[in-house]
């Protein structure tokens, strides 16, 4: 799978088990280039309910896999995607400029920088992550282990589509989580892109995917039940929709950037 994307040939399809795949639904989310108004896309993936499912009987099946892969192993997986994100980091750029306006100069550069240097930053950590115990004056042995969650996502702005995504993604695939990315409606295009890039450098399949869609399929990310985490970027309103979600589904774990 070739890295070949670009503003004349945009990643439309989601990213589900290593593979681009058409969504069950059949709405379609429009993009436009906020300079003129003017329509960039009108038949870019729109994720519903069969293809989160999809998504999260993926990450689940690839867990058990993941989370006991060696450190090392899982390391330099983490540090050939960022190579990989580094090396096409001019491209990825642009497709996030093609709807988000900013140049590359002023952001793109600085934004393809911050999702390359977080992945490498948690790759470092792996193996370096340490439980805890405590003295046996009581006749007990306590040991604290750290485990990971399992399936988590994370619910990507439109202001930093590439950048937020190492925020979020890195440190719950380093600790040992499969990571479902959801990016804005308004900037999907570099997060669907990613695809190549994720296969290439050695992830699994299901380990890392890309889900786009609008709020709904936020919604649907917030309330599934199968899903252990998510960690949001947006507004305040929002962010309390997805907090009381995730407290009325199985009370997931919530991040909230507001």
């Amino acid at each position: 799978m070739a890295f070949n994307f670009s503003k004349s040939n945009l990643p439309k399809q989601l990213f589900i088990n290593n593979e681009y795949v058409d969504s069950k639904n059949k709405k379609k989310l429009s993009a436009y280039n906020p300079k003129d108004g003017s329509l960039v896309a009108n038949d870019v993936a729109l994720a519903g309910g069969q293809d989160v499912d999809a998504a999260v009987e993926a990450a689940e099946k690839a867990f058990p896999a993941w989370k006991r892969m060696p450190p090392i192993q899982r390391r330099d997986i983490m540090l050939k995607f960022a190579a990989l994100v580094e090396e096409h980091g001019e491209a990825l750029a642009e497709l996030t400029r093609i709807t988000l306006g900013a140049p590359y100069g002023s952001f793109g550069k600085f934004e393809t920088g911050l999702i390359v240097e977080t992945f490498k930053y948690n790759a470092g950590w792996i193996d370096k992550f340490a439980g805890e115990s405590f003295p046996q004056e009581d006749g007990f042995l306590k040991i604290v282990r750290n485990e990971p969650l399992g399936v988590v996502c994370g619910i990507v702005p439109w202001n930093g589509p590439l950048g937020s995504v190492g925020l979020k993604a890195a440190p719950a695939l380093a600790t040992g989580n499969c990571f479902i990315i959801k990016p804005s409606e308004k900037t999907p295009f570099a997060s669907l892109a990613l695809g190549p890039l994720i296969k290439e450098a050695g992830f699994p399949p299901g380990v890392l995917q890309v889900l786009s869609g609008d709020g709904s399929t936020g919604a649907l990310l917030a309330s599934h039940m199968r899903i252990r985490k998510v960690s949001f970027t947006g507004s305040i309103s929002t962010g309390k929709k997805i907090q009381e979600m995730a407290a009325r589904s199985n009370l997931k774990r919530v991040t909230l950037e507001l």
